[in-house]
């Protein structure tokens, strides 16, 4: 493979007309700061879109596998056994999934693990610690992480060497955080700490994005050809400090550093931007601020002479304190567009693998539960969760040829829409429809009684965020029949709502009428709810067959105001009780042992009026209710679960409480039938593969 230079320090003008099927080698990232999001999105484009990448890459991609570091109960619990496990000439993408805290490791990824990734929460970023020396490992080998192999990957994690600062007096004080010897990795909001020759960024194409690294004397180091986006390069000590020392040994070796709209930062002042370790270092530094902490003369004189003809250190339109150039040694260069445009250089296959890096987690992770840390369920959610730009290729066949090409229905009852109501709007879609059809419901009240026929899949009901669209209708069991009542009913799959608030307007049921009145019924299969709202009494909601997924909704019942016999996850939802006498959340129509499918509400609410409200009972006799990180308030029964009227039950129920939070959660005087569950019990209900999620679960729509 040849090299290819690829325009990395300029742009004026970005125009974005079409996505791009390669990653983009000529567009130069843009001047503008704010721009350079939309210029990585825009040329580094996800893996379904690409063409021409490495065979063995593509081949890895096709069947990524995630394996869990935790030393509270991963499968590994240290990072060392979890890359012992990757198989020598592994030929598959291997994630490392890393639980947040300190370990204390020296980890080496050997030269025969390509395909791995390290990956982090980035709210709780894992941290690599290590204190090895020069004097004791020699100086490249006491990183505390070396990576060998190619195509490898961090992701949100900390790396440090503790070792004390280097003093000046003793020998062998270079103590490395990382050392990358593997050709084509990427790092993303990384984090390197040391003192002398913290990265040494040595042979191969590599990228680095939204980093920090932090160091005294030549703290980034070695013969790399690597580009540094929006990263801080962070000095700290005394003395003389350096940044860079690249070992460019001939002019003819195309390699070097190029740092764009990074920042340089520190303690003190006098700090160069680079020295001449060897004699053809190739520096650059693009739309970088600089502070004060910089050296008037930039980068530090050669001690031989000669280097000042062989040297490559240029500045390209940074700004701040320590940009001014006036004072600059005489061998910096000055760098017009052209040569700006050409500067670094990388393989074009690097570049092709950075789909894979820039959007880690390309499919919806069946395997990785949801944080216990309310703070991080977006960020899990974002991460788990992709859209469907960067999932083509890896849904279902029909949902992935579904939403290929969407089509937009706009409904307002005041006119000025394709229709008036949404019924008609629905009736419009044609029997045997293969198209993500989004239909697009203006604010206002919608008193209709709607019905979504299992010949018209792939329909979205879509309400504008921050103003009420109510769908309303005063349907009764005695009227329409108990599941016939629902003022919204949806019989086809892969259905989504979001926005909207679902109401059945019937009056409370007196006690021995037969007074059900439904707010929606779900029998479709792979359904998904965002933002909704569900009003009703008795049996507010019918969630009855298939896979269904709730996120950030509300529902509002008294008796058994969530029943069927769904496969259900509910995420970050309000049950409120409203009402008084009996009052039930849940029953679950489970009716055997071999049946695959539970309500399980992860990080919800509980609340309401009164007290003595019920988690659930025992409308058939195999329910299955769990309750993981929920805070339940002082409205919920002490005993939880209503007792089974048939004995039996005791034995066939699974009613699971894990980590719950709030007066209602105190577990002393639960019944005897509750299931003490702990977190390897608890991680089935706590992942998309609850409700095989890889294969359909998108995210919202966009008004």
């Amino acid at each position: 493979m040849g090299y290819t230079n690829v325009s990395i320090l300029l742009a004026l003008v970005v125009v974005f007309v079409t996505p791009m099927v390669l990653a983009d080698d000529a567009t130069p990232i843009p001047e503008a700061k704010v721009q350079v999001e939309q210029w990585f999105e825009a040329n580094v484009a996800p893996l379904p879109a690409r063409k021409g990448l490495d065979p063995a890459l593509v081949a890895a991609e096709a069947e990524p596998r995630t394996i869990t570091v935790d030393p509270k109960g991963g499968e590994f619990k240290t990072l060392m056994d979890a890359i012992k496990s990757v198989p020598a000439a592994n030929t598959k993408r291997v994630i490392i999934k890393i639980a947040p805290g300190e370990y204390r490791e020296k980890v080496t990824i050997d030269r025969n693990k390509p395909f791995i990734t390290l990956m982090g929460d980035p709210k709780a970023m894992p941290v690599i610690t290590f204190d090895g020396t020069a004097a004791k490992y020699g100086t490249v080998d006491s990183a505390s992480l070396i990576i060998l192999s190619d195509y490898f990957m961090a992701v949100n994690i900390v790396v440090k060497n503790t070792a004390p600062a280097p003093d000046g007096k003793m020998k062998g004080a270079q103590a490395l955080s990382m050392r990358i010897s593997g050709n084509m990795a990427a790092f993303y909001n990384c984090k390197f700490y040391g003192f002398q020759d913290t990265i040494c960024d040595d042979t191969g194409n590599h990228f680095f994005k939204d980093c920090y690294v932090e160091g005294t004397f030549d703290f980034i180091f070695g013969s790399g050809t690597s580009l540094y986006l929006g990263t801080q390069l962070h000095v700290v000590g005394d003395g003389i400090r350096v940044i860079t020392a690249h070992a460019g040994k001939s002019a003819d070796e195309k390699s070097g550093y190029s740092f764009v709209h990074c920042k340089v930062t520190g303690v003190g002042e006098g700090i160069y931007l680079g020295r001449a370790w060897m004699s053809h270092p190739k520096v650059v530094y693009a739309y970088t601020e600089m502070t004060s902490v910089v050296n008037p003369a930039g980068w530090q004189e050669n001690k031989i002479a000669a280097h000042d003809k062989t040297v490559f250190y240029g500045e390209y339109k940074c700004q701040g304190e320590g940009s001014q150039t006036e004072k600059r040694v005489p061998f910096t260069q000055k760098i017009d567009p052209t040569v700006a445009n050409h500067m670094g250089y990388i393989f074009l296959t690097m570049i092709a693998f950075l789909v894979i890096f820039a959007l880690p987690a390309v499919v919806a992770d069946d395997i990785t539960p949801i944080p216990e840390d309310k703070a991080q369920v977006e960020a899990w959610f974002k991460a788990n969760v992709q859209p469907y730009s960067a999932r083509r290729g890896k849904l279902d066949p029909v949902l992935d040829a579904a939403e290929a090409s969407p089509q937009i229905i706009n409904v307002n009852q005041e006119g000025g829409g394709d229709f008036k109501t949404i019924n008609e709007a629905i009736k419009s879609i044609p029997i045997g429809n293969t198209k993500r059809v989004i239909i697009k419901l203006a604010p206002g009240v919608y008193h209709e009684k709607v019905t979504v026929d299992v010949g018209r899949p792939f329909v979205t009901l879509m309400g504008k965020p921050g103003a009420e669209t109510n769908l309303t209708f005063d349907g009764t069991a005695s009227k329409f029949g108990t599941m016939e009542s629902a003022t919204l009913i949806i019989w086809a799959k892969y259905f989504v709502a979001a926005n909207l608030h679902v109401k059945n307007t019937a009056p409370m049921p007196k006690a021995g009428t037969q007074g059900q009145a439904l707010a929606m019924r779900i029998n479709g299969d792979k359904a998904a709810f965002y933002n909704c709202r569900f009003y009703g009494f008795q049996d507010t909601l019918c969630d009855d067959i298939g896979n269904h997924f709730f996120k950030d909704c509300y529902i509002e019942g008294t008796y058994d105001f969530i029943f069927g016999r769904g496969a259900s996850l509910y995420l970050n939802t309000q049950l409120h009780a409203v009402g008084d006498g009996l009052r039930v959340i849940t029953a679950h129509n489970r009716q055997s042992e071999n049946q695959q499918n539970g309500y399980s509400f992860v990080h919800c609410k509980i609340t309401g009026v009164g007290t003595g409200i019920y988690l659930g009972r025992a409308w058939m006799s195999h329910p299955k209710v769990v309750y993981a990180y929920t805070e339940m308030s002082s409205v919920v029964n002490p005993t939880g679960w209503q007792e089974n009227r048939n004995r039996e039950n005791d034995k066939t129920v699974f009613y699971g409480e894990y980590m719950c939070t709030g007066p209602g959660s105190h577990k002393e005087k639960r019944v005897a039938h509750t299931q003490d569950i702990d977190k390897n019990e608890a991680n089935g209900f706590l992942t998309l593969g609850y409700i095989k999620g890889s294969l359909w679960l998108l995210p919202p729509p966009a008004y």
